[in-house]
C-alpha cells in the first residue's frame, strides 16, 4: 500500500520493509519504537509526548522544535500525522506496517524529505468477531485488549469497536518519595463504520488516546566542573554540594531523587473519513482528517530533592486535512494516480519557567529572601499557523512486460506564521531594593520580547524510478528521488534569532534487487544508497552574534550512505526465519557553526567530517516455530535478536554521548487453537535486562547531563479468545 495500490511488496521497485498484524501481535510489538527491533537502519526516540521522533539513517525527528517538521512521517489510514506527538500511542489491531525510505510526496499527503512509517489498522468486517486479549506481566502489570466487528445492515454496512487499557508500576524508584517512575497509565478507544454499495466505499475512523504517567524521569550522570583549558565551571553539581550540601547520584538509571516530579498528561483525539468512489475503471479517493493533541508535563527540571524549577512546554496542537487522488486502472501500458493535499494545522507551544522556594539560592544568592523569585513564572509563548497546498502526482509506463518506468512530481505551496512572545508574571511584589534582582533573573531567561513573522514557501519535489525483472522472481530498480522539508517555524527564536529558516532539502539515489526463491518460500532483498541532505536543520552558533547562543537553523550538509538488507525463509511448516541488517555511514558534510560541547566551554566547533548519532551496524534475526502437539492443539513460540553498534547520542566530539553497542533479547512461548480461537503466551522483552540509553541531554545552568533510559526487562501471561 505504500504506492497506494495493493501490490506484492516484492513487485514494488522501493526499499521497503514490512511488518505483518499477525507478527505486531504475536511479538507485542505495540509502540513505534518497538519496530525498531524488525526494521533495520530504523529507530524511534520515544522520551514523551513532545520530544518523540522518527529516524531512517540515523537522520529524522524534529529537532527538538515544535515548529519543526519531521523528516521522517507518520501516516496512519492514509493521514499524514503532522507533529511528532501524535506518535506517542500504542497501535493495536493493525493489518500491517511499513517504511518506505527516501523522500516522499509523489504519492503521498505531506511531503517528507527521509522517508515514512504507514501504519495501516484493520478494517471492519462483515464476519462477525469478538477478540478479547487480558495480559498480567512484572511491576504490577496488566492490560486489557479488545475489538468487535460484524454487519450492521446485511452486507452494506459494518463496525469494528477497538479498545485498550494499560496500567502498571514504573522500574524507577523516586528516592524522594518512594514512588514509582516510568510507570504505564493509558487507553484508548477507536470506532469504525464501513460502508460498501456497488462502486462506493466509504469508512469513518474516531478515536481518542489518553495518556497520565510519570513517564518524566531522566537519570543524571555526569556534570562538567572544570572545561577542558583548566576553567572551573560554577555548574549544577558544584552548586548543589556548595549551596545546598548535597552529593549527586550518578548511579544511572538507579537515580532518581526528584521532589517536583509530577504526571505527564496527553490527549489525542481524530476523526477521518475515506470515500472511494469507483468511477468506470479509474477510482476516485477523498481521504477528510481532523485531528488534536494536548500536553501538559510536570517536570522537576533541576532533577534533585530541592524546589528550584519546573520547566517545560504546555502543547496544543491541531490539524485539518483533506487529500484527493484518482487513479487509473492498471494491467495496461501505462497507469498513474493524480492528487491534490490541503492542510491547516494550528500549534501553541508555551516554554513555562516556575520557580520555587529555592531558586533564589541556586541562580542569586543565600543571602537573598526566597521570596525574590520563588512564585515567579517566565513563559516563551510560541505560535505557528500553517498552511499548505499541494498537486502531485506518479505514473508508470510499462516499456515491456518487464521493463517499467516510473517518474512522479510535486509541486507545494506552504505558508507559515509565527510568533515567540516572552512575559513573566506572579512572585510577591517586592521591596525596590530587591526588585532589580529579579529583573535580573528574568532577562537571563529571555525577558519580554515579541518576535512574529510570516513565509511563504514553495517547492518540487520528484522521483526517476526505472526497474526491470530479470526473472519473474527477480526485481532490479534504481531510483533517483528529491524531498523538501518546508522551512521550520523556530518557535524558541530569540530577538535576533530567525524565526523562520530555510527548507531542507533532501536528494536520494538507490539501487537495489529483490529475489524470491525456493518456489517462492523465501526471499532476499538488498539495496545501496546515497543520500544527501543540504540546508540540514539543527542547531548552531552564529560566530558574528555569539552572545545569541544557541538557535535552530540551516546547519549544513549531512550525507547518508550505505547498504541494506532483508531476508525472509520458510524452512519448512513449522519454521520461518527472518534476517535484516544495515551499514550506514551518515557524516555532516558541512556544519561550521555546530555549538561546541560543554566540556569545550561557550562557542562554536566545527563537526564538518564527524559521524551524526547514528550507528554504524544494526540488524535483526527472528524465529518463529509454530506445531500442532495434538490435532486440537499447537505449541508456538518466537525469539527475536537485535543490534545496534556504538554510537554518540549527543555531540560527535563529546565524550559525554557516547552510548556502547548493546543488543535486545525478545522472545515468547505459548499454546494455542489450530484455530487461532484461543492461545496463551508467556513473553519477555529485553531478556537479559539490558542497561541502556536511548538519548542523552547535555548539562545547562539548571541541570547535569542526564541519560533517558531504554525499557528494563519485562515478562508476562497473556491470554486471547476470538469468539
Amino acid at each position: 500500500m505504500a504506492r497506494k495500490r495493493e501490490e506484492r511488496l516484492q513487485d514494488v521497485p522501493l526499499s521497503i520493509s514490512a511488518i505483518s498484524g499477525d507478527t505486531v501481535a504475536n511479538e507485542r510489538l505495540f509502540r513505534i519504537s518497538d519496530y525498531a527491533g524488525k526494521i533495520p537502519n530504523f529507530s524511534a526516540l520515544q522520551q514523551n509526548t513532545r520530544t518523540s521522533g522518527l529516524y531512517i539513517r540515523g537522520v529524522g525527528g524534529n529537532a527538538n522544535n515544535d515548529g519543526a517538521e519531521p523528516g521522517v512521517g507518520l501516516i496512519v489510514d492514509n493521514v499524514f500525522f503532522t507533529h511528532v506527538g501524535f506518535s506517542w500511542l500504542d497501535f493495536v489491531d493493525l493489518d500491517h506496517v511499513e517504511l518506505v525510505r527516501g523522500p516522499q510526496g509523489t504519492l503521498l499527503g505531506k511531503n517528507t524529505t527521509i522517508g515514512a512509517l504507514v501504519v495501516t489498522t484493520k478494517k471492519p468486517s462483515f464476519d462477525p468477531g469478538l477478540e478479547l486479549e487480558g495480559t498480567v506481566a512484572n511491576r504490577n502489570r496488566y492490560e486489557i485488549r479488545a475489538n468487535a466487528t460484524g454487519p450492521i445492515a446485511g452486507d452494506t454496512l459494518a463496525y469494528r469497536v477497538t479498545f485498550y487499557n494499560t496500567k502498571g508500576d514504573g522500574w524507577a524508584r523516586n528516592a524522594y518519595n518512594g514512588r514509582k517512575l516510568l510507570d504505564l497509565n493509558r487507553w484508548a478507544v477507536r470506532g469504525q463504520l464501513l460502508f460498501e454499495n456497488g462502486n462506493v466505499t466509504n469508512r469513518v475512523i474516531a478515536e481518542h488516546y489518553e495518556t497520565s504517567e510519570y513517564n518524566n524521569f531522566y537519570s543524571p550522570f555526569a556534570d562538567v566542573n572544570t572545561l577542558n583549558d583548566g576553567t572551573v565551571r560554577n555548574g549544577w553539581e558544584r552548586k548543589m554540594r556548595t549551596l545546598f550540601g548535597y552529593d549527586p547520584n550518578y548511579d544511572f538509571p538507579n537515580n532518581a531523587n526528584s521532589d517536583q516530579l509530577g504526571l505527564m498528561k496527553s490527549k489525542t483525539n481524530g476523526l477521518s473519513n475515506q470515500l472511494d468512489v469507483e468511477i468506470g475503471d479509474h477510482t476516485l479517493t477523498s481521504v477528510s482528517a481532523w485531528r488534536d493533541y494536548s500536553y501538559r508535563p510536570d517536570h522537576d527540571s533541576d532533577l534533585s530533592p530541592f524546589s528550584i524549577l519546573k520547566a517545560g512546554f504546555d502543547l496544543d496542537v491541531s490539524q485539518l486535512s483533506q487529500e484527493i487522488r484518482l487513479a487509473s486502472p492498471t494491467g495496461g501500458a501505462f497507469d498513474y494516480q493524480v492528487g491534490g493535499y490541503f492542510l491547516r494545522e494550528k500549534i501553541d507551544s508555551n516554554n513555562r519557567s516556575r520557580f520555587q522556594k529555592d531558586a533564589t539560592t541556586y541562580f542569586l544568592s543565600p543571602l537573598l529572601p526566597a521570596s525574590v523569585l520563588d512564585g515567579v513564572e517566565y513563559d516563551q509563548f510560541g505560535r505557528a499557523r500553517i498552511t499548505s497546498y499541494a498537486a502531485f502526482g506518479q505514473a508508470s509506463w510499462h516499456v515491456t512486460d518487464r521493463a517499467t518506468l516510473t517518474g512522479g512530481l510535486r509541486y507545494t505551496i506552504e505558508t507559515k506564521e509565527a510568533s515567540n512572545t516572552g512575559s513573566s508574571f506572579g512572585g510577591e511584589t517586592l521591596p525596590a531594593g530587591l526588585e532589580p534582582y529579579r529583573a535580573a533573573l528574568v532577562s537571563a531567561f529571555g525577558g519580554p520580547f515579541l518576535v512574529e513573522g510570516k513565509r511563504t514557501y514553495r517547492s518540487f519535489s520528484w522521483l526517476i524510478n526505472p526497474s526491470y525483472k530479470l526473472t519473474d522472481d527477480i526485481l532490479a530498480y534504481a531510483s533517483v528521488s528529491y524531498g523538501e522539508k518546508s522551512g521550520a517555524a523556530n518557535l524558541s527564536a530569540l530577538p535576533g534569532r530567525p524565526l523562520l529558516i530555510d527548507p531542507e532539502k533532501s536528494t536520494a539515489y538507490e539501487i537495489g534487487i529483490k529475489t524470491s526463491f525456493a518456489d517462492r518460500r523465501g526471499t532476499f532483498n538488498v539495496d545501496l544508497y546515497w543520500n544527501d541532505i543540504k540546508d540540514y536543520q539543527a542547531g548552531q552558533i552564529d560566530p558574528d552574534r555569539l552572545a545569541l547562543g544557541t538557535y535552530l537553523g540551516n546547519a549544513g550538509s549531512v550525507r547518508m550512505r550505505g547498504v541494506e538488507f532483508d531476508a525472509a525463509y520458510r524452512i519448512d511448516r513449522h519454521f520461518n526465519l527472518s534476517l535484516s541488517g544495515a551499514y550506514n555511514d551518515a557524516i555532516y558534510k558541512s556544519y561550521a557553526n555546530a555549538p561546541a560541547p560543554i566540556e569545550y566551554g561557550s562557542g562554536i566547533l566545527d563537526l564538518s567530517g564527524q559521524r551524526t548519532g547514528a550507528p554504524k551496524w544494526s540488524g535483526q534475526a527472528s524465529l518463529n516455530y509454530e506445531a500442532p502437539v495434538t490435532s486440537n492443539l499447537n505449541i508456538s513460540a518466537f525469539v527475536n535478536q537485535s543490534y545496534r553498534s556504538r554510537t554518540n547520542l549527543l555531540n560527535p566530539l563529546s565524550v559525554y554521548g557516547e552510548q556502547e553497542g548493546y543488543g535486545l533479547t525478545n522472545a515468547g512461548l505459548g499454546i494455542k487453537d489450530p484455530d487461532d480461537r484461543w492461545s496463551v503466551q508467556i513473553w519477555g522483552r529485553n531478556l537479559l535486562d539490558k542497561i541502556y540509553a536511548v538519548g542523552i541531554q547535555s548539562a545547562n545552568p539548571v541541570a547535569p547531563f542526564f541519560k533517558i533510559p531504554g525499557d528494563r526487562r519485562t515478562f508476562g501471561l497473556t491470554v486471547k479468545g476470538r469468539f
